[in-house]
């Protein structure tokens, strides 16, 4: 596939602040593509053919593909793609593309920097500051600890990688497990309550589908060893939250980053909010001043295979649903 038409979709107020970036950066990645920008579908002219759609997952993208009279590919701008089966456009025989790996930097370091503020205590010492408290006690370390990383795809791999370098065991748990050279061990998903007691750190990197709803609830945090923390930086429903609150509530777990939430915002009335150990991330844990650059490598990468007759580098699987 040659692009010789690229349209580009996007929030207005990101366009206002990057699009002179993004089309110096395609440009420059694949000079001889017209390029269009688009904040709203009222500015794509009707009829408009297009080799690819370059987009996150509007809320308005099936309105904006509605005015096309032609577009070949759609590349997501993340590597989550669970909104778009609810999405009405044609799916059937559309080439589609999502930015897996765009989120393996600043999420993995999210998941080591929230091990930490639990080894470390910084949850007590930011409640002692407040207090004008001055209580010391013993600290943990991340060295010797196990971590479990619950789906080993672009981000659970940079997970463990890390925790690796600070001496961590670390199980990865797969679909379709296979040896990862920064993983311990590398379990299947049916796999992974027999091996909850042995977890210091449960990191919960999966995909939602209908397979991967509430796989982490009531039973598995049963299983988990007293003084367990979770960071979640999946997707809302991945994790059971009734049944994380419950946990905490026991007083099961030492602690809880939570980055994502079947609600979002996180409602005022969530009893997850007000707890000194639970760390409540407004779904930030993919941010990065280097996000879009990123992105668009990753489009330019699929885009150079397909030009050589090779298949798309990263390819949104229909059947999976990811």
């Amino acid at each position: 596939m040659r692009l010789s038409h690229t349209l580009f979709l996007q929030k207005p107020e990101v366009l206002e602040n990057q699009q002179d970036t993004i089309e110096a950066h395609l440009q420059q990645a694949l000079p001889g593509t017209t390029l269009t920008f688009a904040g709203q579908p009222e500015a794509i002219p009707d009829g408009l053919e297009v080799d690819a759609v370059i987009a996150p997952t509007l809320p308005w993208l099936p309105d904006a593909l509605d005015r096309l009279s032609r577009y070949d590919w759609v590349h997501f701008l993340s590597a989550g793609v669970e909104k778009i089966w609810d999405m009405p456009f044609p799916k059937d025989g559309l080439l589609m593309t999502k930015s897996s790996g765009v989120h393996g930097a600043p999420m993995s370091e999210y998941a080591i920097g929230a091990m930490l503020y639990f080894a470390k205590h910084f949850d007590r010492f930011n409640a002692q500051s407040r207090e004008k408290r001055w209580e010391r006690c013993w600290l943990g370390e991340l060295t010797g600890r196990t971590a479990m990383v619950l789906g080993m795809g672009h981000i659970g791999t940079q997970v463990a990688r890390r925790a690796r370098a600070f001496d961590m065991r670390v199980i990865g748990v797969q679909r379709n497990p296979r040896p990862h050279d920064c993983a311990d061990e590398v379990i299947a998903l049916d796999s992974v309550e027999d091996r909850l007691p042995e977890v210091d750190d449960l990191i919960v990197c999966l995909p939602l589908t209908r397979d991967t709803r509430h796989r982490i609830g009531e039973a598995q945090f049963q299983r988990l060893q007293p003084g367990a923390v979770l960071v979640d930086i999946s997707r809302g429903g991945v994790v059971d939250q009734q049944a994380l609150t419950r946990a905490l509530d026991a007083g099961r777990l030492r602690g809880a980053a939570v980055d994502v939430f079947e609600q979002q915002p996180l409602p005022a009335q969530s009893p997850l909010w007000n707890r000194e150990n639970v760390l409540v991330t407004p779904h930030v844990s993919g941010t990065s001043p280097h996000y879009m650059e990123r992105a668009l490598e990753i489009f330019t990468r699929n885009a150079r295979a397909m030009a050589q007759g090779e298949p798309a580098v990263t390819p949104v699987d229909p059947i999976a649903g990811y």
